[in-house]
């Protein structure tokens, strides 16, 4: 009888142990935002990089169907972010800004702004204003693009974290970004849409390529019979027109018809369009 007791309080301390175990184990979402999705003993080791501050600046942290994280300031969060349910709720949002639902205009953007680390903490950093990153994204009633600026950190940033101005008031969110390079979706600059609810379509120019439409071609006399082929323009065409990125040295933005002929076509020189990841 005392051998089996004995056995019974071995088992069950062991079980305990690997429940305890278990539970440190498990993976729970940080309150930084400058540090995306950390563990405890993981978390321990960091330490934030460039000129820090304390201010206080409120987020959520969320976390997508696919486990990834993001944040949101108030009714703010990237559209890219959103399930097809959220989107189809806040579609009808009035936003003037890329990749961003918003309920409210964002304050004006200026060259020194804070982005959120933790509930008390911000990183100082200066916008760069040449270093653009072209940001697009679609909501089911717009195709919207903007040529963004930029700031650096050695800090790593998940999407949706606040970025504001000297009085607290919220200038944009992170939502991309370019190597150590965080694209700020803001009104001002150049950027514009499509009134479409088609999502974007991005390609690749082949080298020596020209571009129509949503095709290319490798001669000059290629395309023009192409362009010949197709219905006069004006002619009605059934269904949405889409909108395409064309990523390479010389970036373009194109809507074409579904029968095939452009409709427009803007060349961006200076902008980041490759190696943009939408975080």
């Amino acid at each position: 009888m005392v051998a089996l007791l004995y056995s019974l309080v071995v088992l069950w301390v062991v079980n305990v142990c690997h429940s305890s175990l278990l539970t440190r184990t498990v993976t729970t979402m940080s309150k930084r935002t400058g540090f995306p999705n950390t563990t405890a003993p993981a978390a321990a080791g960091l330490t934030y990089r460039g000129i820090v501050e304390n201010m206080s600046i409120p987020a959520e942290l969320h976390q997508r169907p696919d486990g990834r994280p993001y944040a949101t300031f108030g009714s703010v969060v990237p559209i890219h972010c959103c399930t097809p349910e959220q989107v189809e709720q806040h579609r009808k949002t009035t936003h003037h800004y890329c990749d961003i639902f918003t309920d409210e205009t964002l304050a004006p953007l200026g060259d020194l702004v804070y982005v959120r680390i933790d509930e008390n903490t911000a990183e100082k950093v200066f916008i760069n204003r040449r270093q653009r990153v072209l940001l697009v994204s679609s909501d089911g009633v717009l195709a919207q693009w903007r040529l963004a600026p930029t700031f650096e950190s050695a800090n790593l940033y998940l999407a949706g974290t606040p970025i504001v101005d000297q009085a607290g008031h919220l200038v944009s969110v992170v939502t991309a970004k370019w190597g150590r390079h965080y694209a700020v979706s803001a009104i001002e600059g150049e950027g514009g849409y499509f009134d479409t609810s088609l999502p974007w379509e991005t390609l690749t120019i082949p080298e020596g390529s020209s571009v129509y439409g949503n095709r290319t071609f490798q001669s000059r006399d290629e395309l023009r019979e192409y362009v010949a082929s197709l219905p006069p323009a004006g002619s009605p065409a059934a269904g949405e027109v889409s909108p395409l990125l064309y990523r390479g040295d010389s970036p373009r933005l194109v809507l074409v018809s579904p029968s095939g002929r452009q409709l427009s076509h803007h060349y961006l020189h200076g902008v980041i369009a490759n190696d943009v990841e939408y975080l």
